[in-house]
């Protein structure tokens, strides 16, 4: 025989040999073979969802509950090695959390400079904190909290939306998150955007959110995906029927949404927020509500002419409520597009009976203080405060400046509730500086219609807010997550009520079956650990942190 009959010869034995002898002749390599069998393995390890209970390798229910580590995001910086250390995360197994929600920015992975190349530094910094949360058993929820195109939360990041390659780099970067941790126990799941605000429609977020979901899942078909609610759309700030979460489909989702109403109470005296004193909880003579929405105003008070205006009382027009709808009303102070600056002070709103007489005061305002109000601005522009130099009777009155669109100042902690067939009338006095819009700054009175129960700042009106939200998931057959909830540090002080919010929410969280992380384990605004640097036990919340520790252990 010649040598390839030879070769063929020998060639046909050994394949019989090794089909005698139970030879595996895959195409992968043996050491290929045994990681397919490891991924079979490990994938029954992770948390799954069982119909609407989140369960653990062995199928016991399991409850999530923990704190975020905001890992300083914003400073679009490089990884945060000062935010935590490994002693932070047996801090959090003491007071009985199991869960962490970890904040990530891109840029710990990537630079804008060279796209879709990742840096060893990101990897490195994230497998030492899977490490410490292995030994201290805790699990990781990897929350994007700064994705490609801005962060989201105050409406700045329409880049997203609006450029397709952010969304490309996003998607690609937890592709390779998804791929590189599939197998990793210690990760609850994947956040893919924190608290998106689409800038057209809530379209564009169930879009995103199921290509998300689609992208990860090609490399990563086990992990939990908790995909958020939209808190709002760009200039609507109202909910629609599924309460913003987006329209989209696959398997071991979790629905996200975060609490931190009431918010005038939560965020007030926060600098950031620009809120002043938003009083305490309880507050039995506070009125919240869970769903109103703005329904029209007193359009036709006077306004400030342009150029330079003293002092001047403006008197408005009694509005008439003949309508049904409207339940409440606020004041609001406005100034669109007036380029220079209108100064408030000195607003008495007056309610009139169903014959024009003259009922009450609802409230007289001497404007000295930021206590309750909020600045809204359609673009963005234009400035608020407190002027401790200008003022109608003292040194003292409310102002806005540099409007370049629509924009107000309103007061939701003293709204109040209107009468069908009385009237109402808002009067104050403004002064002008370089005016440039002659229907620009006024004093109006906004109203508000609600279709549920106008409620008070107590446990009721929590319990009414998640129990709607809970309501929605269980006709979805699914599960929820409150991924954010907090009291900035001024509700626990001066007798603010802060730790009895905290109970009152832990309380309906596990009434509903609502998996928590509390907002924020390590900053100023609404931390355990304050101050700069490392975490310091010499500067925190200790009286939230004994809560925590007495009442989840």
């Amino acid at each position: 025989m010649n040598k390839y009959t030879f070769i063929s010869f020998v060639l046909f034995f050994f394949i019989m040999s090794c089909k005698n002898d139970d030879v595996n002749i895959s195409d992968n390599p043996p050491e290929k073979q045994e990681e397919e069998k490891q991924e079979e393995t490990d994938e029954n390890n992770l948390i799954q969802l069982n119909n609407q209970q989140l369960v653990d390798a062995n199928k016991n229910p399991l409850y999530l509950q923990g704190v975020a580590f905001n890992n300083f995001i914003w400073n679009n910086a490089a990884v945060p090695e000062e935010h935590h250390s490994e002693i932070d995360y047996q801090r959090v197994k003491d007071m009985g959390m199991n869960t962490i929600r970890f904040y990530m920015n891109y840029s710990f992975f990537e630079d804008d400079s060279n796209p879709y190349t990742y840096k060893q530094s990101g990897w490195d910094w994230l497998d030492q904190n899977i490490a410490w949360a292995k030994k201290h058993d805790i699990y990781l929820i990897l929350n994007m909290h700064a994705p490609q195109g801005g962060y989201q939360s105050q409406g700045e990041g329409d880049a997203l939306w609006e450029d397709v390659e952010n969304q490309n780099r996003l998607s690609a970067l937890w592709v390779e998150i998804a791929e590189r941790y599939k197998n990793e126990v210690q990760i609850a799941g994947f956040g893919p955007v924190n608290e998106p605000v689409p800038s057209q429609s809530m379209q564009q977020w169930s879009d995103l959110a199921q290509r998300l979901i689609n992208d990860i899942r090609e490399v990563n078909k086990n992990h939990l995906l908790f995909i958020e609610q939209a808190i709002y759309v760009q200039g609507n700030f109202t909910k629609d029927e599924n309460y913003n979460f987006p329209d989209i489909s696959g398997e071991n989702i979790v629905y996200e949404f975060h609490g931190y109403e009431p918010y005038l109470y939560t965020h007030q005296l926060l600098e950031f927020a620009g809120l002043g004193d938003g009083g305490k909880y309880p507050d039995e003579e506070i009125i919240e509500v869970n769903n109103a929405e703005w329904y029209t105003a007193t359009f036709d008070n006077p306004s400030l002419p342009e150029g330079n205006t003293d002092w001047t009382f403006f008197e408005g027009i009694r509005y008439v409520v003949n309508d049904p709808l409207i339940k409440l009303a606020a004041p609001s102070l406005v100034a669109a597009e007036v380029s220079g600056t209108v100064y408030f002070d000195d607003i008495v709103i007056k309610e009139y009976d169903t014959n024009g007489d003259f009922v009450q005061n609802i409230n007289q305002l001497n404007l000295n203080n930021l206590d309750g109000w909020s600045f809204w601005s359609e673009n963005g522009t234009g400035n608020n405060g407190l002027s401790t130099t200008v003022g109608h009777v003292d040194s003292s009155s409310l102002f806005i400046n540099g409007t370049t669109s629509d924009s107000n100042m309103s007061n939701f902690k003293i709204q109040f509730q209107v009468k069908q067939g009385f009237s109402y009338q808002i009067s104050g006095w403004m002064k002008g500086e370089n005016i440039a819009n002659t229907n620009g700054g006024k004093i109006r009175l906004d109203f508000y219609k609600t279709n549920g129960e106008i409620l008070l700042r107590n446990k009721t009106f929590l319990d009414d807010y998640l129990g709607k939200i809970a309501a929605w998931a269980d006709s979805k057959n699914s599960v929820l997550y409150m991924g954010e909830f907090g009291a900035g540090t001024p509700c626990f002080e001066n007798d603010k009520g802060g730790l009895i919010w905290i109970a009152d929410m832990y309380d309906l969280l596990k009434k509903y079956n609502i998996h928590f992380t509390y907002h924020a384990y390590h900053e100023d605004a609404f931390g355990l650990y304050l101050g700069g640097g490392l975490p310091d036990p010499s500067n925190v919340n200790q009286p939230l942190i004994d809560w925590f520790t007495a009442n989840l252990n």
